[in-house]
C-alpha cells in the first residue's frame, strides 16, 4: 500500500544513479530534491523503459529525514531529473517472487 507520492523536482544525472544502484553495500545513496524537502536514497534496483536511455523504474529506500527507512517505487527521467517517488510504510517489505516449478 502506498503511504504517499512525493514530486521530484531535481535528481541525479545518469552516471550517478548508475553508481549508487551498483553500490551493493548500502554506503553509497542519492539525493533527490522534492517540494517537501531533500530526500537521500538508497536504490536497490533499476529498470530501464524506452529505446532513449533516460527512464526508469527505481526501487530503494529512503536514508534521511524522519522517512528514513521508507520503501518507494519512483518513476525517474534522468534527462529532466524529474519523477514521483511512490512512498511505502516503512515497516513494509519487499515482496518476492515465489519460484513456481516446471511442469
Amino acid at each position: 500500500m502506498t503511504h504517499s507520492v512525493l514530486r521530484v523536482t531535481n535528481g541525479p544525472a545518469k552516471d550517478d544513479l548508475l553508481r549508487a544502484v551498483a553500490n551493493t553495500d548500502s554506503s553509497f545513496t542519492t539525493v533527490f530534491d522534492t517540494p517537501a524537502g531533500i530526500l537521500e536514497a538508497t536504490i536497490n534496483q533499476l529498470e530501464a523503459h524506452g529505446d532513449d536511455g533516460v527512464d526508469f523504474t527505481l526501487w530503494g529506500h529512503l536514508a534521511s529525514s524522519d522517512l528514513r527507512g521508507a520503501y518507494f517505487t519512483a518513476s525517474y527521467n534522468c534527462a529532466s531529473r524529474a519523477g514521483r517517488l511512490a512512498l511505502k510504510q516503512a515497516t513494509q517489505r519487499f515482496t518476492t517472487l515465489k519460484k513456481i516449478p516446471p511442469h
